[in-house]
């Protein structure tokens, strides 16, 4: 193997570039689809490392495209796409039935699709399952024999909290909460009664949603109805969207964005929009809080790292 074909995670992190100049000038990025959506072949592996003056240790190393192919025996093969907006990232991980290894960098946030998991939290490490939320994720996921294929969504964003803590928040036995909208002529009515539920007109959105609390953040777990629309709403900060299952429109600011599986979306601060569920749809939203005088998290692709992805506060 070429040692020119690896580099540390740390050392990629530190080659990231700064927002170009016509990104920054993309402020109304909206909707991503999931074939615009770039993929990377990615491999990450152990190695261990002697001190000069001290014990051997290990080190994660990182290999991107077809130096992840020169990948040394026991590595963890996998897939990552990238969904890239002005106030935060989104990267939706997948392992095929191979040990799961992945050293994080600047996610703050994680969420369990498919498998389970091993990560650092707060300096302890816990096992992350399906359906599972953590929330400021350290040190490296592992898991050296997983059953069939792992599917981890990764977030880079900021959140409200002056001095957030990591934590951890278990999708069983999760409070789920059943809601149904529609207009009542030009009135907006919500309900989350069972029978006002259940008597809602047609045309009604009906979905359920499980919220994962965490320190100045938080995921939403969103399974929706086919057949229904949602009341406009105007949101007070960015919220970013992931679709896992399914097929919806959501019209905002007049615009119109067909969104379906695997796509993501933002739902930009301060616009009214509304949704149409055009078949039973799930996904999982978080916020994307963004304060001028704070850094502003984004996934940086970094041309002077010999492979992989940097991470950054711009």
């Amino acid at each position: 193997m070429k040692t020119a074909s690896l580099v540390s995670l740390a050392a990629i992190a530190a080659a990231a570039l700064i927002l170009s100049p016509a990104w920054a000038q993309d402020t109304r990025l909206i909707h991503i689809p999931s074939e615009d959506a770039p993929a990377y072949a990615e491999a990450e592996w152990n190695l261990p490392v002697p001190k000069a003056d001290g014990p051997v240790y290990e080190r994660t190393f990182i290999a991107e495209g077809d130096a992840a192919a020169t990948a040394p025996d026991g590595a963890g093969h996998y897939v990552a796409k990238e969904y890239n907006f002005p106030m935060g990232a989104l990267r939706v991980l997948k392992w095929d039935s191979v040990p799961v290894i992945h050293q994080i960098t600047f996610e703050t946030q994680l969420y369990m699709l498919k498998g389970s998991a091993t990560v650092g939290l707060a300096g302890e490490t816990v096992t992350v399952n399906a359906g599972d939320a953590v929330f400021l994720p350290s040190g490296i996921l592992r898991n050296p024999d997983p059953e069939g294929e792992t599917v981890i969504l990764t977030y880079i964003v900021s959140n409200s909290a002056e001095a957030p803590k990591a934590k951890i928040v278990r999708g069983e036995g999760l409070n789920v909460m059943a809601i149904a909208q529609w207009m009542d002529g030009d009135d907006p009515t919500t309900a989350t009664d069972h029978d006002a539920i259940l008597s809602a007109p047609d045309g009604a959105a009906k979905f359920t949603v499980k919220r994962y609390s965490g320190d100045g953040n938080s995921f939403r777990h969103a399974v929706l109805e086919a057949g229904g629309r949602t009341t406009p709403a105007t949101n007070g900060r960015d919220i970013l969207i992931y679709v896992n299952k399914g097929r919806m429109k959501r019209t905002e600011d007049g615009v119109e964005y067909m969104i379906k599986a695997g796509d993501a979306i933002r739902e930009e601060n301060a616009k009214s929009g509304y949704w149409e569920i055009l078949e039973d749809s799930e996904f999982i939203a978080t916020d994307m809080p963004f304060d001028p005088s704070q850094p502003r998290y984004n996934l940086q692709r970094s041309p002077n790292a010999v492979a992989g992805a940097g991470y950054r506060q711009e």
